[in-house]
C-alpha cells in the first residue's frame, strides 16, 4: 500500500515540475522573441474590443468606396459627409470588396427572434447575423434568473460577415501569428475585420416561426442574402443552419479570397470564477483534420502575480491573433468557456484562418476577459452576375459530449479531455447511463448518487486485483523483522540481499508488485473524472448533500479569506485511516515519516479541486478501508511470524 501512496505522490510532483517548468519556458520563448523582433515588442495594435468601447471606430467599421464612375446602389448607405472615401479601382478588372462605412441607418435595426425549447436566438439588422443566443435551461448563477447568452456586448453579431479593413501606412500595429512559418510582420494586416455590409434589410417574405432572411446591397454592387433557420426533425436543438449567398451584379469581377465569419464571444466569466476558468477553458478552438489546438483567453490578459505573489505580474502577450493558415484546412472553429461552446462548421468548404481578440467588459466594478473569433475563407473571384453560397452550421449550447459528437468532424474535442480522453469519454456515457437510471429516484442529488453507485460498480470490478494487494501488504506488514534482519545480515552484499528477499517473497506468496497492479486501472479513473468534472456541463450546478456544485470546490464558508472546504478533509481523514489500518513492511524511519505526511501532501494537491472528483476518490478509501478491515479478520495461513522465520529449515527424513 505504502508503494501506491509514493507512486501517486511521485507522479503529483512530477506533474507539478512539468507544469512548472513549461510556465518558465514558455516565458523564456516569450522574452527571446521580444529581444529578436524589438520593433514588435513595442506594439502599437488597436487595443483589445470591449462593450466600453476599445476598438476604435475605423477597426470597428472600416471604411467604403464607391467604384470609380459608379452610382451608390438603392437603398445603400452613403458615406457621411466630410469622410474621405478611398476608391476600389480594379486590377486586372478584378476588385476587393471595401467593407461598408460607418453610418447609422435612419431607423434602428429591427430585431427578429427565432426559438425552441432550449435556446432563444435574436437576430438584428445590424450586419444581418446573430446578437444574441439565449440558453432558457441554464441560469448562469446558481438558483438565478438570468439565462446563460452567448454573444452579450460582443464588438460584431454572430455570424457576422467581414473583410480586411483599408490598411492605414501610418498605423504600425503588431502582427501575432501561431500557425505559419512566417515570422510576424510590423504594420496592420487589416484587422480587427470590419463588415462588408454593415446595414441589412429583414424580408418578410421570406421570414416565419422557424426562419429568417436579411438582403442588403453593397456599394459595389454585391447583394447578399442570409438566411437562418433552427433544427428539426432529430437534428439537435442547439443547431442553427445559415446559407449567405453573394451575388455580384456590378461592373467589375469581386475577390472573395479573404471573407471573414464571425463565431461568437463567449460568455463574460464571472469575477470570483477560478483562474483556470478565465484562462484555461475560457479559449478559442480549432481543428485542422489532424489536431485541434486553443488559443486562450490567458493571452490577451494582463497577468497579475500569482502563487502568494512569488511569481512577477506580466502584461498581455498579444492584442490579437491573426493565423494565415498555409493551405485551407480548418474543419471546424469554436469560441467557449468551462461548459459552453459556440461550434462553427463549414460545409463544402475548408476555413484558410482565423482572428481572435480579447474582450474586456465592465462586471460589478471590475474588468473581465472574455474571447471572440472568427474563422477566414478563400471563396475565389467572384464573376459579373455570377453567385456564391457560404454554408454553415452553428452549434450554440452546453458542453455535452454526447450533443458534440454528433456534430461530426470530431466536435467532441472541444470537450478538451487531455490526454485520458478515451477514459473520460467511456467514465462519461457511463455515468450518463447510470444517471438515467437515478434520477427519478432522487432528482436533486442524482450525480451524487450517480458517483457514489459507479464507485461501488468499479470497487467490485477491481475487488480481486485490490484483495492481492491488501493480503500482500498484510504479508509484507509481518516481514518487518525478518527484513530488517537480512538487511543488516547483508549490508555489505547489496545482490546477496535483493537475492534472499526474493526468496522470501516467493516462500511466503507475496507478490512485491501488487500494490501497483489496481492503480492500471484507479489511476486512470481518477485522472478521467478530473477532466469530466472540469468540463462537462452535465455537472455544473450539480448538487448532493451540502455541496451545491459538483464541477467545483464544496466550499462551505470563507475564515479570514481563506476558503473552507469539508470534502478534501473527509477524504485526508479517510487516507490516514486506511494507512492505519495497513501494514507496513519498511523498517526505515525515514520512509514511515515520509508516508505519514503523504495524505498531507494529497490534501494540498486536492483542496480546491471539483468536489465531484473527491467525492469519488473518498468513497474508493472508505470501500477500500472495509476491504482492508475483513482482510485483517481474516485467517491467512501463508502469513507467517518472525519467529518462524528465523529458525532454520529442518529436513524431513
Amino acid at each position: 500500500m505504502d508503494k501506491k501512496y509514493t507512486f501517486i505522490g511521485a507522479l503529483c510532483i512530477v506533474a507539478a515540475i512539468i507544469i512548472g517548468f513549461r510556465t518558465a519556458h514558455d516565458q523564456q520563448l516569450q522574452e527571446q522573441y521580444k529581444a529578436a523582433h524589438p520593433v514588435l515588442a513595442q506594439s502599437t495594435a488597436t487595443p483589445t474590443g470591449s462593450i466600453s468601447g476599445n476598438i476604435t471606430a475605423s477597426a470597428a467599421s472600416g471604411t467604403a468606396a464607391t467604384p470609380a464612375g459608379a452610382a451608390p446602389s438603392a437603398g445603400a448607405p452613403t458615406a457621411a459627409a466630410g469622410t474621405t472615401v478611398p476608391t476600389n479601382l480594379p486590377i486586372n478588372g478584378v476588385v476587393t470588396p471595401i467593407p461598408d462605412p460607418a453610418t447609422a441607418p435612419a431607423a434602428p435595426p429591427a430585431l427578429v427572434h427565432l426559438g425552441n425549447d432550449v435556446i432563444d436566438v435574436t437576430l438584428t439588422e445590424d450586419g444581418g447575423a446573430i446578437k444574441t443566443v439565449t440558453l432558457k435551461n441554464f441560469p448562469l448563477r446558481i438558483k438565478g434568473a438570468d439565462p446563460v447568452m452567448f454573444n452579450d456586448g460582443s464588438p460584431q453579431p454572430a455570424l457576422a460577415l467581414l473583410v480586411p479593413r483599408q490598411v492605414n501606412p501610418n498605423d504600425t500595429g503588431t502582427y501575432w501569428s501561431w500557425t505559419t512559418s512566417a515570422a510576424p510582420a510590423a504594420g496592420n494586416p487589416g484587422v480587427p475585420p470590419a463588415p462588408l455590409l454593415g446595414h441589412y434589410t429583414l424580408d418578410q417574405t421570406a421570414t416565419s416561426k422557424t426562419s429568417v432572411t436579411f438582403r442588403g446591397t453593397t456599394l459595389d454592387g454585391l447583394e447578399i442574402t442570409r438566411t437562418y433557420s433552427l433544427s428539426s426533425g432529430d437534428e439537435d436543438p442547439y443547431v442553427i443552419h445559415h446559407t449567405t449567398t453573394i451575388a455580384n451584379h456590378g461592373e467589375n469581377a469581386v475577390s472573395l479570397t479573404s471573407v471573414f465569419v464571425n463565431a461568437g464571444m463567449a460568455p463574460v466569466p464571472a469575477p470570483d470564477a477560478s483562474y483556470m476558468t478565465k484562462t484555461t477553458y475560457l479559449n478559442f478552438g480549432y481543428f485542422d483534420g489532424q489536431a485541434e489546438n486553443f488559443v486562450t483567453a490567458a493571452e490577451f490578459m494582463e497577468r497579475p502575480a500569482a502563487f502568494l505573489g512569488l511569481v512577477a505580474a506580466r502584461p498581455k502577450q498579444k492584442d490579437y491573433v491573426l493565423a494565415l493558415r498555409p493551405a485551407a484546412d480548418l474543419h471546424w472553429v469554436a469560441v467557449k468557456d468551462q461548459f459552453f461552446a459556440t461550434v462553427l462548421i463549414p460545409k463544402g468548404i475548408l476555413g484558410r484562418g482565423f482572428y481572435v481578440q480579447g474582450v474586456d467588459v465592465k462586471v460589478d466594478d471590475t474588468i473581465q476577459t472574455t474571447i471572440s473569433g472568427d474563422l477566414e475563407f478563400n471563396l475565389g473571384q467572384l464573376e459579373k452576375n455570377a453567385e456564391k453560397k457560404l454554408e454553415l452550421t452553428f452549434y450554440a449550447g452546453p458542453k455535452e459530449y454526447v450533443r458534440l459528437d454528433r456534430l461530426g468532424d470530431q466536435a467532441d474535442l472541444n470537450m478538451q479531455f487531455g490526454w485520458f480522453s478515451y477514459f473520460s469519454k467511456i467514465l462519461l456515457l457511463a455515468l450518463i447511463a447510470i444517471h438515467k437510471f437515478i434520477a427519478p429516484l432522487s432528482p436533486a442529488w442524482a450525480w451524487g448518487w450517480t458517483i457514489i453507485f459507479f464507485t461501488i460498480v468499479i470497487k467490485g470490478f477491481t475487488w480481486p486485483l485490490t484483495a492481492i494487494q491488501v493480503r500482500s501488504a498484510k504479508r509484507m506488514g509481518q516481514l518487518s523483522a525478518p527484513m530488517k534482519a537480512l538487511k543488516e545480515k547483508y549490508k555489505d552484499n547489496p545482490q546477496k540481499y535483493q537475492t534472499e528477499m526474493l526468496e522470501l517473497y516467493k516462500k511466503y506468496k507475496i507478490n512485491p508488485a501488487a500494490g501497483c497492479l489496481p492503480l492500471l486501472i484507479t489511476f486512470p479513473i481518477f485522472i478521467a473524472f478530473n477532466y469530466v468534472m472540469r468540463t462537462a456541463s452535465e455537472m455544473r450546478f450539480a448538487g448532493f448533500l451540502w455541496i451545491h456544485d459538483l464541477s467545483k470546490p464544496d466550499t462551505l464558508t470563507h475564515l479570514g479569506g481563506f476558503a473552507l472546504n469539508l470534502l478534501p478533509l473527509l477524504m485526508t481523514a479517510t487516507m490516514m485511516l486506511q494507512m492505519h489500518l495497513t501494514p507496513s513492511p519498511s523498517a526505515d524511519n525515514t520512509q514511515k515519516n515520509i508516508m505519514k505526511f503523504m495524505p498531507l501532501i494529497f490534501l494540498a494537491g486536492f483542496y480546491t479541486m471539483p468536489s465531484g472528483m473527491i467525492l469519488y476518490w473518498t468513497c474508493n478509501n472508505l470501500f477500500s478501508i472495509f476491504q482492508q478491515y475483513l482482510t485483517n479478520r481474516r485467517k491467512d495461513d501463508a502469513t507467517a511470524t518472525p519467529a518462524v522465520l528465523d529458525r532454520p529449515a529442518v529436513k524431513r527424513r
